[in-house]
């Protein structure tokens, strides 16, 4: 999966010379977090936040009057409080990669540029959605394993060959390295098998079985009730 598959294509923008209250009205009616800064050539030059905005709005202790604060409000433009350099990427650029980028610069966002013109933009929602989406196999019933295995070629055959073998198919399958470097861990979600049976074909393969459930079946609820 790539960059361009999740992201929010042709995205809201703002001129260098839009003002601080009409950013803010302009995040709160489209309901984003982030807009990218353009030029008057129309190339990427900045991005602005939510967090930029509120830094930049006056405290409720200032002693100015409302049309004093009115007036230094009209007068702060995104290119004032925009953050530039602005790091971005590419649309052919793996999601892994772009997600590993957003963690180790601490952002939230990454503008997409193909030939030097703004095409898209990536966001942590984005980015979760995909997650979601790959890991949970939509709403077909089935059951969810969480296996422990040895580090070792052909495993995730022999785990399909047990799912497929006991009536069920694999919508869904994810590993995750553990520290001591010869082991991992499988999360797998699938389709119509018997859950005995695997189970029992589970423990004769000499693979850990962790849990195992019906998908969907989390329980949710709120506090104080």
């Amino acid at each position: 999966m790539f960059v361009q598959d999740v992201m929010t294509q042709n995205p809201i923008t703002v001129t260098v010379d839009a003002t601080l209250p009409d950013i803010a009205r302009l995040m709160v009616d489209k309901k984003i977090r982030r807009v990218p800064v353009l030029d008057h050539d129309g190339k990427l030059v900045g991005i602005i936040s939510d967090r930029d905005v509120r830094e930049n709005m006056p405290s409720p202790a200032t002693t100015l009057s409302k049309w004093e604060i009115n007036t230094l409000l009209d007068q702060l433009k995104a290119e004032e409080i925009m953050t530039t350099p602005v790091l971005v990427t590419a649309p052919d650029c793996p999601l892994e990669e772009a997600a590993r980028v957003l963690i180790e610069k601490k952002i939230g966002a990454l503008p997409v540029v193909k030939d030097g013109d703004l095409v898209g933009i990536i966001t942590e929602t984005d980015f979760f959605q995909a997650f979601v989406d790959m890991l949970s196999g939509g709403d077909v019933p089935g059951l969810r394993f969480v296996l422990r295995v040895e580090r070792h070629k052909g495993i995730l055959a022999t785990l399909a060959s047990i799912i497929n073998e006991n009536g069920g198919g694999i919508i869904a399958i994810a590993t995750e390295n553990e520290p001591d470097g010869k082991h991992k861990r499988v999360l797998v979600k699938e389709e119509g098998a018997d859950a005995a049976a695997v189970r029992k074909a589970l423990a004769e393969a000499d693979i850990e079985v962790l849990d195992v459930r019906e998908r969907r079946t989390c329980a949710f609820s709120t506090v104080p009730s």
